[in-house]
């Protein structure tokens, strides 16, 4: 068995296509600085050699660094436990945030300088625009800074699957260790099953990670030093890797977040691993008492409760439960929409003017970036001034939707059954620490294919089946 799996783990070599196209880019790039250099332009040819070799040479990089993953991923599922552990994603997150912004800086600072020193003296005011490049470069550079100096102060924190690999149609669990610190209460884990597929192709090609299946569950206070987790897992759910149900690839990521004392300093604590799953019914080593886990569900339902009541405003009169999703409570979101929106539509705008007087390219990027900039800030705008006020009554639902204050329209529906009323997924957001943020709707099925939305921009699942509930006690008393 063990010279079967060594055979397998040796199927997968490197990726030699990918790896000699990007050679043969990076050699395209030092030819055509050294032309350049030929004639005469030797700040041309530095910048044509940086711009080839950087972006080859971070594509080298992201294609070794998969393959290293794919194979120490392959190598666990067969069986073979890492010694140290399973380091956690946020560090390589950084590191690649640092590359990234690192080559915005190095290629955007002397094409920028090149292309205004030439072009701003003739009264070409668009060429401003390259300046883009390198600002976000030093923007991506700090931010990225920023967090692996955060990382650093926690230090490693390796997780130990216990079973493993983890099983579906079993238990998935084990622990992890801190380095430095300890938590000021015992953290939230949330396990993910991910189908991890890409749509489009060129430039429109997009990466999309669809949640299949999550469950959360409180980590178990220090046992010498090791902070305990563990999940029922369906057997419906697929293994890692390919299945033939899904076009794409099986991901599961487990993240745990919390609040810890290190030293005179409190500090967001925050990791992601992902984790090996195989089917089958293999179980922890260890697992809480039965009075542990009914205190979590207690304390799960309870926090539930408590971020609907937060975030969805809610008054009882009589009979009727009257629910307001105010306006602005994503501010964060809203605002960051609205800057990209209008910086994207000012630089459309701006060089639709150019358009007019010189032409050419110009057009098209007007037209590219004066749509895609009112889009995002429309957006920015629905999501700032948007409101909703719903009320529900034995068997009667109404909803009134404004906008900044200006009211819209108004519905109602009769509803007899739980299942006309659903929860909705409509967005999710990851930060650069892979977090991933889910946002909800609660609607009324009022039939003849019409709803009613009650409830909006509700974070989190637990929260918006906590609001169902509420409502199903209202609705049908």
């Amino acid at each position: 068995m063990r010279k079967q799996r060594h055979t397998e783990l040796n199927d997968t070599g490197l990726p030699w296509f990918g790896l000699v196209f990007l050679s043969v880019f990076m050699l395209a790039g030092i030819a055509g600085g050294v032309a350049f250099f030929r004639d005469g332009q030797p700040g041309a040819g530095l910048i044509f050699m940086a711009m080839f070799c950087g972006i080859a040479g971070l594509m080298m990089f992201l294609l070794l660094l998969g393959h290293k993953k794919a194979q120490a991923e392959k190598a666990m599922l067969l069986g073979n436990k890492p010694v140290e552990g399973i380091v956690s994603n946020n560090k390589g997150s950084y590191q690649l945030m640092l590359g990234m912004g690192g080559l915005f800086v190095l290629i955007g600072l002397p094409v920028s300088y090149l292309a205004v020193v030439e072009q701003l003296p003739k009264g070409n005011y668009a060429v401003l625009l390259v300046l883009l490049f390198p600002l976000i470069g030093v923007s991506l550079c700090w931010h990225g800074r920023k967090q692996l100096k955060h990382w650093q102060k926690i230090g490693k924190t390796p997780f130990f699957p216990d079973p493993f690999p983890g099983t579906a149609g079993g238990q998935i669990g084990g622990y992890f260790m801190l380095q430095r610190g300890r938590f000021v209460q015992m953290p939230q884990a949330e396990l993910s099953c991910l189908h991890v597929y890409q749509s489009g192709s060129g430039k429109n090609r997009t990466t999309h990670r669809q949640s299949l299946w999550t469950e959360k569950c409180s980590v178990s206070r220090s046992i010498e030093g090791k902070h305990w987790l563990v999940m029922d897992v369906p057997a419906t759910l697929p293994a890692t890797g390919k299945d033939e149900r899904y076009k794409g690839r099986i991901e599961w990521q487990l993240s745990s977040k919390g609040q810890l004392h290190a030293g005179s300093e409190q500090l967001e604590f925050n990791r992601q691993w992902t984790l090996p799953v195989i089917a089958g019914s293999a179980r922890c080593g260890w697992q809480p008492s039965a009075a542990e886990l009914e205190l979590q569900q207690q304390q799960r339902q309870v926090a539930a409760f408590d971020a609907a009541a937060s975030q969805i405003q809610q008054r009882v009169l009589g009979n009727t439960l009257y629910l307001t999703s105010r306006a602005g409570r994503h501010t964060v979101a809203a605002l960051s929409m609205l800057l990209f929106g209008g910086i994207f539509t000012t630089a459309g705008i701006f060089l639709g003017v150019e358009a007019l007087q010189q032409g050419g390219m110009l057009w098209l990027m007007a037209l590219l970036f004066a749509p895609i900039g009112g889009l995002i800030l429309w957006f920015g705008l629905f999501w700032l001034g948007r409101s909703l006020e719903a009320s529900i009554a034995p068997g009667e639902v109404r909803m009134l939707r404004a906008m900044f204050g200006i009211r819209l329209y108004q519905r109602k529906a009769s509803l007899t059954t739980p299942e006309q009323l659903q929860i909705k997924q409509t967005m999710v957001s990851t930060n650069g620490e892979g977090e991933r943020t889910e946002y909800y709707r609660l609607q009324a099925d009022a039939g003849d294919g019409k709803t009613l939305t009650l409830a909006e921009g509700i974070t989190g699942r637990d929260a918006a089946e906590a609001l169902k509930q509420q409502v199903l006690e209202a609705l049908l008393p």
